[in-house]
C-alpha cells in the first residue's frame, strides 16, 4: 500500500471506538536491521528497487548451504507474509539508518562485561547464569522487537483497559495497561509498559528492564549490550492497511549511546493460530548444562572446545561410563539367574 493510501486508511473499531489491532501478525522480514553502508544516503527505494531487492532476498536464503527447513514448514518470511519494503533499513533515525556510537563509558562497561564472561569460562555455577532462555521463560528478541530467524509472530488481544501480546518464542506475554496505573518499582524483563491512546495510534511507554537482560545480538543486528536503569523504550503501533500495523521504536540510554534512534518494523497479518513453542522438550537443557559444568570441573569430559574431536578420550567419558554401568548390570542380573 502507498504511503497516501496509509494515511487515508481507516482502522476497524473495538466496540469502545478505538482501532482494532487484534489478530496474528509478523515482524519477518528480509530489510535489514541497519542499512548497509553503501546505501547511507539512500533511506528509500524506488518500488521496482524494493521488489528487485525483496526477490534477491529470498532467492539468497533459499541458496543457503545449511539452514532451517523452513520453507517445508510454510514458515519462511514470505511464506508468513513478508512484504517488500520501501525502506532501506529498518532503522530510519539517525538519517544514516545506523545505530549511533556508544558512549565511552558504555563501551568500558561492554568490555568489562566480556571479558569477566570470559574469564569466567563457559561454565554454568548456577541455574540463576542463564537469563531465563534456557528455561523457556523469557527470550531478549521480544522486547524491544529485533529481527530474528524464525518465530517473529505475535497474537494481540484487546480490551478496554488492556492489550495483551502473545510472543511466539517462549510463549511470552506482554501485558500492557491502558487504564493510567503508574508504572511499578519493580524490575521486569521486557520492562513494565503502560499504554495510552494517541487519536488512532496506542503509544506505550516500557521502562524498568531488568538489569541481567541484553538487547540486541541475534543475526543480523549489532552485538548484544547490556540495559540499564535509564533504558526507556517509546512504542508506536498503528493500524495502516487491513494487513498491515506499522510498529515504530525509540530507543533512549544516555547511559549506552550518544543518543536516541528509531526504528519502523511493519507487522504484517499472518493466518493463526500461532504453533506452540515447546522450547526444550522435557525442560532438561539447564538440569544437563549444570552437569556437564560439574563434570567439566572433575576433569571427566572434555571442553567444549574439544568436545568434537573423537580421539579425545574425555570427549566420550559420559557415554563410556553408562555404557560399562549398563553392561556390568546386565551380567550382575545374569550371574544371579544361574
Amino acid at each position: 500500500m502507498s504511503l497516501g493510501a496509509q494515511s487515508r486508511y481507516k482502522a476497524p473499531r473495538t466496540p469502545d471506538g478505538h482501532p482494532d489491532l487484534q489478530g496474528y501478525w509478523t515482524n519477518l522480514t528480509y530489510t535489514p536491521f541497519e542499512r548497509p553502508k553503501e546505501l547511507a544516503s539512500k533511506p528509500f527505494y524506488t518500488e521496482k528497487e524494493a521488489i528487485d531487492a525483496f526477490n534477491k532476498a529470498v532467492e539468497g536464503s533459499e541458496n543457503q548451504v545449511v539452514h532451517y527447513v523452513n520453507t517445508d514448514f510454510g514458515a519462511t518470511p514470505v511464506q508468513t507474509g513478508a512484504q517488500p519494503n520501501l525502506h532501506t533499513s529498518l532503522v530510519i533515525d539517525p538519517p544514516d539508518g545506523r545505530i549511533p556510537p556508544m558512549t565511552p563509558e558504555a563501551q568500558k562497561r561492554e568490555a568489562a562485561r566480556i571479558a569477566a564472561q570470559r574469564a569466567g569460562g563457559p561454565l554454568a555455577r548456577t541455574w540463576r547464569d542463564d537469563r531465563g532462555t534456557v528455561w523457556c521463560v523469557f527470550h531478549d528478541r521480544a522486547v524491544p522487537a529485533v529481527t530474528a530467524p524464525y518465530g517473529s509472530n505475535y497474537q494481540i488481544v484487546q480490551s478496554k483497559d488492556y492489550i495483551v501480546m502473545i510472543y511466539e518464542w517462549n510463549s511470552e506475554r506482554r501485558v500492557i495497561s491502558l487504564n493510567g496505573q503508574p508504572h511499578g518499582a519493580v524490575p521486569l524483563y521486557a520492562g513494565d509498559s503502560r499504554g495510552h491512546w494517541e487519536g488512532d495510534t496506542l503509544v506505550v511507554d516500557t521502562v524498568h528492564f531488568n538489569p541481567k537482560r541484553t538487547f540486541m545480538g541475534s543475526p543480523g543486528t549489532p552485538p548484544a549490550v547490556s540495559v540499564t536503569p535509564t533504558f526507556h523504550l517509546t512504542e508506536r503501533f498503528t493500524r495502516t492497511a487491513d494487513d498491515t500495523i506499522t510498529h515504530t521504536y525509540t530507543v533512549e540510554d544516555p547511559a549506552t549511546w550518544t543518543r536516541p534512534w528509531t526504528v519502523e518494523m511493519p507487522l504484517h497479518r499472518m493466518k493463526g493460530p500461532m504453533l506452540e513453542y515447546a522450547c526444550n522438550e522435557n525442560n532438561v537443557d539447564a538440569f544437563t548444562t549444570l552437569r556437564n559444568a560439574r563434570l567439566q570441573e572433575a576433569g571427566k569430559l572434555a571442553p567444549p572446545d574439544r568436545v568434537r574431536n573423537v580421539e579425545d578420550p574425555k570427549a566420550t567419558v559420559i557415554q563410556r561410563e553408562e555404557n560399562e554401568a549398563g553392561g556390568a548390570g546386565k551380567a550382575g542380573g545374569a550371574g544371579k539367574a544361574k
